[in-house]
């Protein structure tokens, strides 16, 4: 009985794990309890310590890390600084040695261009001596002949005035008979004619063109003239040639209709009668049509065809060709074409008069180098005869 109440007491009790005393068993793990707590708060502060100390090494090496790397950078950025800086020194010698070689190039190609400049004055100066010696002969020879010729000079050219006033006289009748054959012909025949006439002339200054006539009976005007360029097509202008013994309004509204139905860029009206204030050349304000005198259509159709080669190389969007379109038609209609128009003609009535003027002096150059030719025919017939009695009495 003794024995099992020392066990049970014996089982309620513990040694204490601070001091080692004999204490109750609820106290003992009481204790233990607490003792366990205050391992666990060390453990987690601990831990804490072990992790900021981690923390912290962590960032130490992330600093030395981040350190080094930038001295490296640094070096890298260093010799690339120096490599540029050695790159751009370079280009600057060879700039400096481009430009020195480029300078001694202009002082050499100077100096042979002066040398030849020199070799060329000299040949022009001796040819120049050359013409002066030529011309002085020919002077000479000139002064000779006008004074030979000085002589009969008055009395031809009076002969010469008598006879022009003479076939003047028989070329206005030659004309007024042409003018009243011209007069009873019907305003078709003459439409025709000048049709041709204006298409020939077309075709002569413009071969490279392509230019045709639009055949009777077909709807259109009469010419239709296709503007080339290196065998390209740069758009196309339609001509209406038809004269007429007065003037009417259909004309143009009609060339317009034409135009709008062959697609054409232009529309020219050469013509002899002109509406009433109108003259020689103008354009028709509602139908935009030119309508020339003729004896001025290839003038004009030259002026249209450079504008429009010179727009087909432009590559000009349609709005921008409508606009140069109207420029054009602003300048033809100018005092200043107006005035070139007319020098134009005047220098060509003088070029006309001047290759008729130079046939009647090739006409009497001819005449009296056939007499001169004649003479001396009977001179070296003369001269054989003259041998040939010698020749004879030698025989005989």
């Amino acid at each position: 009985m003794g024995t099992a109440v020392a066990l049970q007491h014996h089982a309620a009790t513990d040694q204490c794990p601070w001091c080692g005393t004999t204490i109750a068993r609820a106290r003992f793990i009481e204790i233990q309890t607490r003792i366990a707590e205050q391992e666990r708060k060390k453990l987690a502060q601990e831990r804490s310590r072990m992790q900021e100390e981690l923390s912290e090494t962590l960032q130490k090496a992330e600093a030395r890390i981040k350190q080094e790397a930038d001295k490296k950078v640094a070096a890298k950025t260093a010799e690339c600084d120096k490599a540029t800086a050695k790159l751009k020194e370079q280009e600057a010698r060879a700039v400096a040695v481009r430009k020195e070689a480029e300078k001694q190039t202009e002082i050499r190609v100077k100096a042979e261009l002066e040398t030849r400049m020199k070799a060329l004055t000299n040949e022009r100066d001796a040819a120049a001596a050359k013409v002066n010696q030529v011309d002085a002969a020919k002077q000479k020879e000139l002064v000779q002949q006008r004074a030979s010729l000085e002589k009969d000079r008055d009395a031809k050219l009076l002969k010469e005035r008598v006879q022009h006033n003479r076939e003047r006289e028989q070329l206005l009748q030659k004309i007024d008979g042409l003018t009243r054959q011209v007069q009873r012909k019907t305003s078709d025949d003459v439409g025709d004619g000048a049709e041709v006439d204006v298409y020939d002339a077309l075709r002569d200054a413009f071969p490279r063109d392509d230019i045709a006539r639009i055949k009777k009976g077909q709807p259109g005007a009469d010419i239709r003239h296709q503007v080339l360029d290196k065998g390209t097509s740069c758009g196309t202008i339609l001509i209406d040639s038809k004269d007429r013994q007065g003037w009417q309004n259909v004309y143009v509204t009609k060339l317009r209709e034409d135009q709008m139905a062959a697609k054409a860029d232009y529309a020219i009206l050469a013509t002899t009668v002109f509406p009433s204030g109108k003259k020689e050349l103008y354009i028709d304000e509602e139908t935009r049509v030119i309508v020339v005198n003729r004896a001025r259509a290839v003038e004009i159709v030259g002026l249209v065809r450079r504008v429009m080669r010179r727009i087909h190389a432009m590559e000009l969007s349609q709005s921008e060709r409508s606009e140069k379109r109207e420029l054009l038609y602003e300048y033809i209609i100018s005092e200043d074409y107006r005035q070139h128009l007319i020098e134009a003609g005047r220098l060509t009535t003088q070029m006309a008069e001047l290759d008729v003027e130079e046939k009647r002096t090739h006409d009497k150059v001819w005449e009296k180098r056939g007499k001169m030719t004649s003479r001396l025919r009977n001179v070296v017939r003369e001269v054989d005869t003259e041998v040939s009695t010698i020749l004879e009495g030698r025989r005989s």
